[in-house]
C-alpha cells in the first residue's frame, strides 16, 4: 500500500526503470526511497525493510511481504509468518485482515 501520492509514484517508476531487461528474481533490493512510502496494507503501519532475506517486514504483526525484482509483493496472502507463536495475551491478527 502506498502513502505519499506523486513521490510514491515517482519513486516507483525509478525503481522500475533501474531494473533492466534482464531481471534478477528475488535477488534485486528494494528501492530505499520507496520505504518512504510503503505500509502495511492490514495493519497501515511502516515496514522495516531486511536486506538478508530482501522482504518488508512488519513486527507487530510477524509477517514479511517478499520483494520480488525489487518490486514489493503487498498481498497479505503472499506474505511469511516470521513468530511461531503469536503473544498468548493479544488478539491473533490474521492474514486476511481480520482479528479472530
Amino acid at each position: 500500500m502506498l502513502r505519499g501520492g506523486r513521490g510514491a509514484v515517482a519513486a516507483l517508476r525509478r525503481a522500475a526503470g533501474s531494473r533492466g531487461a534482464g531481471g534478477q528474481g528475488r535477488g534485486q533490493a528494494l528501492e530505499p526511497s520507496l520505504l518512504r512510502f510503503l505500509v502495511c496494507p492490514l495493519s497501515k503501519r511502516p515496514l522495516r525493510y531486511d536486506e538478508s532475506t530482501n522482504e518488508l517486514i512488519n513486527e507487530e504483526l510477524g509477517i514479511a511481504y517478499p520483494v520480488i525484482d525489487g518490486i514489493p509483493n503487498m498481498i497479505p496472502e503472499a506474505a511469511r509468518t516470521t513468530r511461531k507463536k503469536p503473544p498468548a495475551d493479544e488478539q491473533q491478527f490474521t492474514l486476511t485482515g481480520c482479528y479472530s
